[in-house]
Order: C-alpha cells, then sequence, then structure tokens
C-alpha cells in the first residue's frame, strides 16, 4: 500500500472511533468494537514487542509485552498491530509476531509489511492535520523561536524544543522517538543531534 492508502484508511477508523480526544486513549475502544482481544504477556525475550494472531474461528488477538515500560513505546506497539489488522496483513503463519527491530517509531524498516504497520501507528497516533496545527501553534507562541513554520533543533532552540515535545508526547501519548519521525516526516524539523 502507498503512505496516501494508508492515510485514507486511518482517517476511517478516526472518522469511526475517534470523535474527540487523542486516539491513543481510544486504543482499547477500538479492539473492542473490532472483536479484537488484548492481552499483556510477561515474556522473557526483551526483543518481543507485540503481536496479531488469529485463534479458533479467526479471532483476532493483540498481545503486547508487559514489560514495555514507556507508555509511548507501548501505544505505538498496540497502534502498530492494529495496523496489521486494519492493512489486512496476512502471513503463512497464523501470527505477526513483532520484534523491537520491526516496531521502528524512528526509522524506516525493511520489511514492507512492517514499514506499512509503521506508519499506519504514527498517522493513527499522530494525524497529520491535527499533529501540525498543534506543533505550528506552538512554534507561533514561542519567543525563542524565530521561524513560526519548521523548527531546526539545535543548542539555541534545545531548551524550546523541550518544552513542545513534552506537551505533544503527553498530548499524543507517543515516544520521543516517534514524536520526531512524525515531525521529520511531515517536513516540520530538523534535528542537529
Amino acid at each position: 500500500m502507498t503512505n496516501n492508502e494508508i492515510e485514507l484508511e486511518v482517517l476511517k477508523i478516526l472518522d469511526k472511533y475517534v470523535q474527540r480526544g487523542g486516539s491513543h486513549k481510544q486504543l482499547l475502544k477500538i479492539m473492542q468494537a473490532e472483536g479484537i482481544k488484548f492481552k499483556e504477556v510477561s515474556v522473557s525475550n526483551d526483543n518481543f514487542l507485540g503481536a496479531l494472531t488469529f485463534g479458533k474461528n479467526n479471532n483476532p488477538y493483540i498481545m503486547v509485552n508487559q514489560s514495555i515500560n514507556n507508555t509511548g513505546r507501548r501505544n505505538f506497539t498496540i497502534a502498530h498491530e492494529l495496523g496489521h489488522y486494519f492493512l489486512n496483513h496476512r502471513l503463512l503463519s497464523p501470527v505477526f509476531l513483532c520484534q523491537d527491530s520491526q516496531i521502528n517509531e524512528d526509522r524506516v524498516s525493511e520489511i514492507l509489511l512492517e514499514r506499512e504497520a509503521n506508519y499506519f501507528a504514527t498517522c493513527l497516533l499522530m494525524p497529520e492535520q491535527k499533529i501540525k496545527s498543534a506543533f505550528l501553534a506552538m512554534l507561533r507562541y514561542s519567543k525563542i523561536i524565530k521561524t513560526k513554520t519548521f523548527l531546526i533543533v539545535n543548542n539555541k532552540t534545545y531548551g524550546s524544543w523541550c518544552k513542545i515535545k513534552n506537551d505533544l508526547m503527553k498530548r499524543y501519548g507517543v515516544s520521543e522517538a516517534a514524536l520526531r519521525y512524525r515531525l521529520i516526516n511531515l517536513r516540520l524539523a530538523e534535528f542537529e543531534f
């Protein structure tokens, strides 16, 4: 699928399930509405983050490693697995077992289906119009940052970036890595470190 096709799929999901607030607050609601069972699992393999699997009668299950202690990372993992579900990814195996190297918040995966699920997660958690509007509003109100349409994060702007990122991470329930990736992807920011 193209990024545009993925974004259109995300917009349908947002219209259907997220009327107000951040989509990260609606992940469980989306899973319940779709009949997806959710379980946090204890595993000894720290590389395991999450999985989409299909049980008897093709019932979908999303499992997430319960030891993920970063809320933004946990949300991204759930959204990533929802990406596999909504994008109708199917493998020869009945399980999408996603490891740390495949669920990338801040870089492109080598595996097409993982890349699509990552992009889906990014768009679901940080819809383009919402994140753009919020980010640009923060730039407009910043007294230190001179440009109001693009941010170059360097030594001079780092303090302002910290305030902006903390607000956006909380608002969208994402990690800093996912936020940076989305802002770079939307050509709103560049990071010099």
